[in-house]
């Protein structure tokens, strides 16, 4: 499937709802299985949180599949591990079972569980006999998805010695710190600290309705948008400040880049602003690696040179997130300097070379959504736009406002 976009000539203006945090709605969906008594004020339409309500809910023996979203598939598996007298088969899609998903299984078993491979040793499908896991203290090492740790802390409260984790690194250190918040929010404490947390057994919960923000992290592609645009201005309902998204950093992110933001009743407002032309740009995304696209792929487009590093985690996302930024700025005529962890530009070409042959998403919907803005510059046709269900749903009906 492909889907063309014309070049966009006017400034944006328009307003639209973002969907909510995904990455709190998936939290929040698993302690609300965990424990009845907590509600969420809304649901995600992600597709990852539509999996992941119904793996949750699912018949506790036989096959469920997962569909396509990491979280899903840890988070359930976290879940199902804890449900005693179950006996569940948890399948994903080919792309995901070959994601990581070892130190996640290697930890719950450590603690009680019952999970084996049934197939390929270290990837889904897993099978899993739940049982009432006993928790303790348990080290971690070095910790390559904080979405491990995440998934541990949240089943942490229905484990009979409580759990005490340690660890000598992890990445997305904010995405704990947001857990945490959730936790607490459901009035079971938490102690969390940079290199372990602490969390008692909690056999009940007083009745709590824990509020699901909108979503920081697709706030990025319309920074993106409006970065690259003439000018205009983005009304997004429902934003507030602070937040205990990490991703709410963004706006700061984009703020050399030319985007302006303040906080009104009605939202989260983006506006163009005058700014001298950077000479060099360094980011640290460590904490953030989900604005590493829309990020990356507008100081290539504004031909800013920069570095940018912390990106441990992309070259083992949806697709080679790395991979896919070079593959981009090639088509543009860009050479990139990229590395396990970092994307490093110094120049650029005179004219970028217009992209003619569709564009590859490669099954990301982050890469599809950061890719939508290059049609600021040119048309461009997109492979797989459909990708980004994954996430947010209404993504292209808001992107055709803008044309």
């Amino acid at each position: 499937m492909e889907m063309k976009l014309p070049k966009i000539t006017r400034p944006i203006q328009a307003e639209f709802e973002l969907p909510l945090s995904k990455s709190m709605a998936n939290r929040g969906l698993l302690l609300a299985a965990l424990y009845p008594e907590i509600t969420l004020t809304g649901i995600s339409t992600a597709k990852d949180s539509v999996f992941l309500r119904a793996t949750l809910g699912a018949y506790p023996h036989g096959e469920v599949h997962v569909g396509a979203g990491g979280t899903t598939l840890r988070f359930a598996t976290a879940y199902w591990a804890t449900r005693e007298g179950s006996s569940i088969t948890l399948n994903g899609t080919p792309e995901l079972n070959q994601r990581t998903i070892a130190p996640l299984v290697d930890a719950l078993n450590a603690l009680g569980g019952e999970i084996t491979y049934t197939k390929t040793p270290n990837q889904a499908p897993l099978h899993i006999k739940g049982r009432k896991l006993r928790g303790g203290s348990l080290h971690l090492g070095h910790v390559k998805s904080s979405q491990f740790v995440t998934a541990l802390m949240l089943i942490a409260p229905t484990m009979r010695d409580g759990l005490q984790l340690e660890w000598d690194s992890v990445v997305s250190q904010p995405y704990l710190v947001m857990t945490a918040a959730l936790l607490r929010s459901a009035g079971i404490p938490v102690t969390l600290t940079k290199n372990g947390a602490t969390i008692p057994y909690v056999e009940s919960v007083d009745p709590i309705q824990l509020v699901i923000e909108r979503d920081w992290s697709a706030v990025a592609f319309w920074c993106e948008a409006l970065a690259l645009s003439e000018g205009g201005m983005l009304t997004l309902p429902g934003f507030v400040d602070p937040s205990n998204q990490g991703d709410s950093k963004v706006v700061h992110y984009f703020e050399p880049l030319g985007i302006a933001h303040r906080f009104t009743d009605q939202g989260l407002v983006l506006s163009k602003k005058s700014v001298l032309t950077p000479g060099h740009l360094y980011y640290n995304l460590q904490g953030e690696p989900d604005l590493a696209q829309p990020l990356i792929m507008t100081l290539l487009l504004k031909k800013i040179p920069f570095e940018v590093h912390g990106l441990e985690t992309l070259r083992g996302k949806e697709c080679d997130r790395i991979a896919a930024i070079a593959e981009v700025a090639a088509a543009l005529g860009i050479q990139l300097s990229t590395g396990e962890a970092h994307i490093k530009c110094s120049s650029y070409p005179a004219e970028f070379t217009p992209p003619t042959a569709p564009l590859n998403t490669h099954n990301d919907h982050r890469v599809a959504m950061s890719l939508a803005p290059l049609a600021i510059n040119f048309p461009i046709t997109l492979l797989q736009p459909s990708v980004v269900e994954k996430s947010y749903p209404d993504f292209w009906r808001h992107w055709m406002q803008l044309v």
